[in-house]
Formats: C-alpha cells, sequence, structure tokens
C-alpha cells in the first residue's frame, strides 16, 4: 500500500506547489483554448456542448481539463448533446474566489452542477466524471436522484481520506516522504511533475497533457479541494442512490506495491452501502488512474453500453 500512500502524499504537495511553479504559463494557456460557454449564475466552470439528444454531462478531476474526454466525445456525439466541464480553477479556467465557497469548493460545485441543469433545462442527464468529478457524480446520485438519470463514477472515491488512514495503518504508519518511482523526495523544491503524471497514466502523451494541465491550473484551488477530498467522506450518503450507477475502476493505480485484488477490495468496502440494485463495478486491470489514457477502448465501451441501457 505504500505506493498509494506516497503518491497522494506527493499529489497533495504537489497541487499546493503549482501555482507558485507555473504561473507564468497560465495566460498563453487560456489564450490557446478554445472557445467555451461560460456557466452564468457562478463562474464554477466553463462548458463546451457538443452534439445532439439525450443530455450526458462529463466532468474531469483535479487539475484536468474537459479534453480528457475527447475520445468519448468522438464516439458519443452523434447520438448524445455532451455537456463537457472544466471545472474552475483547472487547466485555464479562472479559480473562483476563495471566499465565494461557502461550505466548500465540492458543495458549491454540486449546487453549480444542479443549476446548470436547471438553467439549461436538461431533462435528467447523465452525469460522468473522472476522479474528482467520480465523486461528484456519486454525490448527485445520492443527493439528487430526482434530477439525474444515472450517473458513472471513472475511478472516483467517496472517502478517499479514510482510504489513506487505512493504507497507512497497514502499512505500519510509515510516512517518509517519496515518490512513485521510490527516490527520496529532497525537499519541496524537488517536486517532479512527469513522476506524478507516470504514476496515473502509462501512455507517454497522455503524460505530458497531464503535466501541461498541471501547470496550467491554480496551485491554491488544487492544494484546497485535494485537502477537501481527504476531508470528505461520502460513504454514509450512498445509501440514498436511487439511480443507476456505474463505478469504473483502474486496478494498476496502486502498483506495484498494492496487487489489483486489494486495489479491487478498497473499491468494493469504499463503495459497501451503495445498493447492490443501483450500482455495480467494472474494473480495468491494466489501467492506472486515468483510465481514458491506458485504456480508452475499454472505458468506451463501458460507458456506451451503459448509456444504451439507460435509452432502453
Amino acid at each position: 500500500m505504500k505506493a498509494f500512500n506516497t503518491t497522494l502524499r506527493t499529489l497533495v504537495l504537489a497541487l499546493g506547489l503549482t501555482g507558485g511553479l507555473v504561473s507564468f504559463s497560465s495566460s498563453a494557456a487560456q489564450a490557446d483554448r478554445a472557445p467555451v460557454v461560460q456557466q452564468q449564475a457562478c463562474a464554477c466552470f466553463d462548458v463546451t456542448v457538443v452534439g445532439q439528444g439525450p443530455a450526458v454531462i462529463l466532468i474531469p478531476g483535479v487539475a484536468s481539463s474537459g479534453e480528457v474526454w475527447q475520445s468519448t466525445v468522438d464516439l458519443l456525439k452523434a447520438d448524445y448533446q455532451l455537456h463537457i466541464f472544466t471545472l474552475a480553477g483547472f487547466a485555464g479556467v479562472k479559480p473562483l474566489p476563495m471566499q465565494s465557497w461557502g461550505e466548500g469548493y465540492l458543495a458549491t460545485q454540486q449546487q453549480a452542477i444542479l443549476r446548470y441543469i436547471s438553467e439549461q433545462q436538461l431533462d435528467k442527464p447523465v452525469v460522468i466524471g473522472h476522479s474528482l468529478g467520480g465523486y461528484l457524480a456519486l454525490a448527485l446520485a445520492a443527493n439528487a436522484p430526482e434530477t439525474i438519470a444515472a450517473a458513472i463514477n471513472v475511478d472516483g472515491l467517496p472517502a478517499l481520506g479514510a482510504l489513506f488512514k487505512q493504507n497507512s495503518a497497514q502499512g505500519n504508519g510509515q510516512t517518509s516522504s517519496t515518490t512513485s518511482d521510490n527516490k527520496p523526495q529532497q525537499n519541496r523544491g524537488g517536486f517532479d511533475p512527469m513522476s506524478m503524471a507516470k504514476s496515473m497514466a502509462s501512455n507517454e502523451q497522455w503524460q505530458q497533457r497531464i503535466v501541461a494541465d498541471m501547470y496550467r491550473s491554480d496551485g491554491a484551488t488544487s492544494g484546497r479541494v485535494m485537502g477537501e477530498l481527504m476531508r470528505a467522506d461520502l460513504r454514509p450518503q450512498l445509501g440514498k442512490i436511487r439511480v443507476p450507477v456505474l463505478t469504473l475502476g483502474a486496478l494498476q493505480h496502486g502498483a506495484p506495491y498494492s496487487t489489483p485484488e486489494q486495489v479491487q477490495a478498497n473499491y468494493e468496502t469504499q463503495l459497501a452501502n451503495a445498493p447492490a440494485e443501483f450500482h455495480r463495478f467494472a474494473f480495468a486491470r491494466d489501467s492506472k488512474h486515468f483510465i481514458m489514457a491506458d485504456a480508452p477502448d475499454w472505458l468506451n465501451q463501458q460507458i456506451q453500453q451503459f448509456l444504451a441501457k439507460q435509452q432502453g
């Protein structure tokens, strides 16, 4: 379990540092982004709308752009109206002023997404989210089942901090700071974004994309959101799920220190409160955290089949 602990520690550190490390590139990156439709009531995200048909909302994770969904968009745009989000503070989107976070970023985004659904008059969209987006998809399935039709959680967890504590205990409390390739991290200034990207995707082009999105993201937002995710615990609310939910897990996310069987068991334990009649799992055995990078065909097949069942 050491890889999970060290990777997560490094991620929290990294995202807290990115604002100081990469602020010089933010304005240029924003100029390169394609035009988007900005959500009006609250600048909580930028949205690009593509295609026609039943509505599907696609939400990326911390320090990620909506472009992570491009292969999924290409597959689905002929049959669905896709609302592709990039959340505030990430990948060149202007951060929310922290005094406007209210109960926190996670709660603010949940309310903003529900408001967007209402204002755009979307008829019970399916919500698909990766990582942080997966957490939000689970939260909406539990807390607003009357508003959405279904949800897909791509490698997100309802209680990240609880898993961190559990794995720390199983690792005999080891807390030495190392990077994901097991080399000591000498100091805060020695953080290597590429090492982090390699721990989350095996595909080299995607590693470059992940790093680029990190450099375009607001470090203060990323660090505080990771802190919220570490404190959040959605598990007691999962029993309220009343719409179909699919969780797609990446079984190489803890490699080489955790076996695929251990990673799968963690998912099943974390989501045990979700009613079996509404929730099911599928696992990408050879993928790290960014399943869209390491197993895109498998991911898109799972999404397409799930959406087809909702239409049937």
